[in-house]
């Protein structure tokens, strides 16, 4: 029997997660795994949960090396699946080879039929969990975009962004807005928004980013609303 532990983080900014899940990892290895470790740490380092397990490098590699009679502990059900309907996928696939599960955070395992039953319910209200925050999330940068806050990376056109997290704000932007002026002119002498998007091409906005069809539509509609600090709704940009 061998005990593998598996770990994953997603990006490059969470390296110190390692040391964790891997501490928590081997210490339910010795408590009920009768283990002084684990005997294998595989570890998918700035990897997306968005992608099964058994999709992702060292995953690939445990699915292989994972024999019947074996055990796969992992600290978190998150650092595993994505949704309910992948946990059961894998546990499934898991079951048929004869290879067992276990969440160290829910110390609970598929050993039994009550600790398969238990686990099933646990994906379902971390699906629910993830859902309820992005949900939470969502609404929260609702309120900011209606209020005219930042709630993103971006600024809306003819305004940069200063200050940070609960600080920042909106600020006007003159020099984006002198450029939306030249979009403005050339679109009043009557060029297609192909023609502007041509010879705007390889300039850059004042965040860096380059010119193209639906930047140039976005700015004329925020020229045409004197640029809001959010988009009104159901107002669309002009079309080409």
């Amino acid at each position: 029997m061998r005990v593998y532990g598996y770990g994953r983080h997603s990006t490059s900014g969470q390296s110190l997660t390692e040391t964790a899940q891997r501490t928590a990892v081997d210490a339910y290895a010795v408590a009920y795994l009768q283990k002084p470790a684990a005997d294998d740490w595989l570890y998918d380092s700035a990897v997306s949960g968005g992608k099964p397990m058994f999709e992702r490098p060292e995953g690939r590699k445990l699915w292989v090396l994972a024999q019947p009679g074996d055990h796969i502990v992992v600290a978190k059900l998150d650092r595993a699946f994505r949704n309910t309907r992948d946990g059961l996928n894998i546990l499934e696939m898991l079951e048929a080879k004869g290879v067992f599960f276990h969440c160290v955070n829910q110390k609970v395992d598929t050993y039994t039929a009550q600790g398969r039953a238990v686990l099933t319910v646990l994906l379902a209200f971390s699906q629910m969990e993830r859902e309820q925050a992005a949900e939470r999330t969502k609404e929260a940068l609702a309120v900011k975009r209606a209020a005219g806050l930042p709630a993103g990376p971006n600024a809306p056109i003819g305004w940069r962004k200063v200050g940070t997290k609960k600080d920042s704000r909106f600020v006007p932007d003159p020099e984006e807005r002198k450029q939306v002026q030249h979009l403005k002119s050339m679109r009043d002498a009557g060029m297609s928004l192909d023609t502007i998007v041509g010879l705007m091409r390889g300039k850059r906005r004042t965040n860096g980013l380059e010119w193209n069809k639906h930047s140039v539509r976005r700015a004329l509609a925020a020229e045409e609303s004197r640029f809001p600090k959010c988009i009104p709704a159901g107002q669309q940009p002009p079309s080409a």
